[in-house]
């Protein structure tokens, strides 16, 4: 997770590690259970952007 964190695939601290479309539909899943919900939220729809699936984010995200 360090590495993924080194990478920019997982927050700093190697929560949240997103290498693919699974990981990322996970990571959406788990997204309740942050702690810091906007920084979270930032991480996965970058990570999204990356893996061209921005079609996987809830509308309900798109403004914020």
């Amino acid at each position: 997770r360090e590495e993924y964190a080194d990478r920019g695939l997982a927050m700093p601290d190697g929560s949240y590690p997103i290498r693919d479309v699974g990981d990322l539909k996970n990571a959406i899943q788990a997204f309740g259970r942050a702690k810091n919900k906007p920084a979270v939220k930032r991480h996965i729809k970058k990570r999204a952007r990356a893996l061209g699936r921005t079609d996987l984010i809830p509308d309900n995200w798109q403004k914020s």
